[in-house]
């Protein structure tokens, strides 16, 4: 199993990184809605309830419907990344009162229909950062690669207090603490490679922490997606590692979230 896991995550990584310097913006677009908004959704629909093909590939149809019509209008992509960013900071709540205040069992249709303002504004986040400059989609990618191996690690040697024993019982505060830690260190190198002044130094780093905490929550509504579906992994498509959404959930938090705000502080050079 981690012969099979090391090789998929180098055949990913490769993919990820030919793919972002190499495709054009269009082609990317492209090739980055099968990924973010029809296999991801797919899964989606699976943990969601949407069991059989046909409920499913109806789901799929309207969510590649309303991508389409989103990405065709220009006038709505940052209308749609705010409301996923404010989004997420509305989940963090309702994560925070899992299982205390039964608020998803008194709200089942918000996990299948969370997926439009969730997948869809990913995909158009993902999109502007590549038409800007592709390097800043490879920050963000290791931003999120990073907070998730710094809290690892930190969790495994320093964890004592759980984060969210209803969710995900292995995160703990300690590895919450490890990400940030190794999320600042990533952000200050960047603003040395992309020549930010002091000022706007400060500000991106912090907006890469806000970015690198949001990504739990991403982490954190996957693994509800899952415990409510009673599932461990999101699918199989990726041998050693699940489905598609174990690998970007929290990317698909920290998307929207990093777009708005490099819209919001400028490039700073």
């Amino acid at each position: 199993m981690l012969k099979q896991r090391v090789i998929t995550g180098v055949l990913l990584a490769l993919a990820v990184l030919l793919g972002v310097l190499l495709l054009p913006s269009t082609l990317f677009a492209v090739i980055s809605m099968i990924v973010l908004v029809t296999l991801a959704g797919w899964e989606w629909a699976n943990l969601t309830g949407f069991k059989h093909d046909k409920p499913r590939s109806i789901f799929i149809a309207l969510l590649l419907l309303i991508a389409i019509i989103s990405y065709l209008w220009t006038a709505s992509h940052s209308i749609l990344i705010t409301i996923s960013a404010l989004w997420w900071v509305y989940a963090l709540t309702l994560l925070y009162h899992y299982k205390s205040d039964k608020s998803f069992q008194n709200k089942s249709w918000l996990l299948p229909i969370s997926s439009f303002w969730i997948l869809i504004p990913a995909w158009l986040s993902l999109i502007a950062l590549h038409a800007q400059t592709p390097v800043l989609v490879l920050y963000l990618v290791f931003l999120v690669a990073i907070a998730d191996s710094s809290a690892y690690f930190a969790g495994k040697t320093m964890g004592l207090t759980k984060l969210a024993p209803n969710l995900s019982p292995g995160k703990t505060i300690e590895g919450f603490k490890g990400a940030l830690f190794g999320s600042s260190i990533w952000a200050l190198l960047a603003c040395f490679y992309f020549g930010y002044s002091f000022g706007h130094s400060i500000i991106f780093i912090l907006l890469s922490l806000l970015v690198a905490a949001i990504s739990v929550a991403g982490d954190l509504y996957e693994s509800l997606l899952k415990r409510e579906a009673g599932e461990k992994d999101s699918g199989t498509i990726l041998p050693g590692h699940g489905g598609i959404l174990d690998r970007i959930d929290g990317l698909l938090a920290a998307l929207p979230v990093f777009t708005l705000g490099l819209l919001i502080i400028g490039n700073g050079a």
